[in-house]
């Protein structure tokens, strides 16, 4: 039972749309040192590059549910001094990105796109690796599948993306949705023993939970709007078609947590039928959110992945 209750906690903060009251996107500018902005059409993607020294590759790494490119630093210290140079983007509705619900029916571009073309600015789309932690695991698995040249594809507790549903894609419940998120999260999100708790069950390690500073989850969201724009993304996004994502003949690693509470087992055998080829690893005691807190292990793995 108590499994039950943690899993359904950590869904809700991380799987389900969230908002939490705060700046707008457009006054947030340079969060960081090293932000850059790609703009198509109505969208304006924040990434930020960490350029290596006698450079082996390129490596797009694409963030997961309600997280941003921070959660992805701490892999970045590992590879980076060993010659890869590491582009974080924001996808739209989350980060410094654009809200998507800002983005009219008729002006939407697929985020695999923006990823693509974002990308294809930087450098040559042969050049790239591209690994994906949970929801942008399934993104990244698109943009493998609608790139066949690219170098390889890296997924880390990666997350299946399927269709929502008629229902919540009519706009009347999408706004009614959004307000109930808008609504809980903004006060859930205010409690920090809860928002330590939630970040507990996504790492699954105690001592590092207790040091993590939860800004770097919580700041992102508190921009205006992310709550409803979530809802629109998960109602707008490009499901995986895994008839054609079973015939990407890149190389491909997969990566997996064996304590992970949001993945299930049928959501693991997906992705592994898909890559009946793929190296594989399992990161024994880590959490859905393993890419943090067990960065230095993981990362061993994909510099042994990338030099063969």
């Amino acid at each position: 039972m108590t499994k039950k209750i943690t899993a359904v906690l950590l869904a809700i903060f991380i799987v389900l749309p969230t908002l939490f009251i705060g700046v707008n996107a457009e006054d947030a500018q340079k969060p960081f040192e090293n932000s850059e902005y790609y703009t198509q059409g109505k969208y304006t993607l924040h990434y930020r590059v960490f350029e290596a020294e006698n450079e082996k590759g390129n490596i797009m790494m694409i963030h997961g549910f309600a997280l941003s490119t921070q959660t992805w630093e701490p892999m970045v210290a590992e590879l980076l001094p060993e010659g890869y140079t590491c582009v974080l983007v924001d996808l739209p509705g989350f980060g410094y990105s654009t809200r998507e619900s800002d983005v009219a029916e008729e002006d939407v571009i697929p985020r695999e796109e923006l990823v693509i073309n974002l990308m294809k600015t930087i450098a040559p789309i042969n050049e790239w690796s591209v690994m994906g932690h949970s929801m942008g695991g399934g993104v990244a698995m698109n943009i493998a599948a609608m790139e066949p040249t690219l170098k390889s594809l890296m997924l880390i507790c990666p997350c299946p993306i399927t269709d929502v549903g008629d229902m919540m894609k009519n706009p009347t419940m999408l706004k009614i949705m959004g307000t109930m998120a808008n609504f809980i999260f903004e006060n859930l999100t205010k409690i920090d023993p809860l928002l330590r708790m939630v970040a507990y069950m996504a790492f699954m390690d105690w001592d590092f939970t207790k040091g993590y500073d939860l800004d770097k989850i919580a700041v992102p969201l508190q921009i205006k709007n992310t709550g409803y724009s979530n809802m629109v993304t998960s109602a707008r996004a490009m499901v995986n078609d895994f008839e054609k994502i079973s015939k990407v003949d890149m190389p491909v690693l997969i990566v997996q947590a064996d304590k992970d509470l949001i993945l299930t087992a049928d959501m693991k055998q997906t992705v592994a039928k898909a890559f009946p080829h793929a190296a594989n690893y399992l990161v024994e005691g880590g959490g859905h959110m393993c890419e943090e807190n067990r960065a230095e292990e993981i990362s061993a793995q994909v510099l042994e992945f990338l030099a063969k």
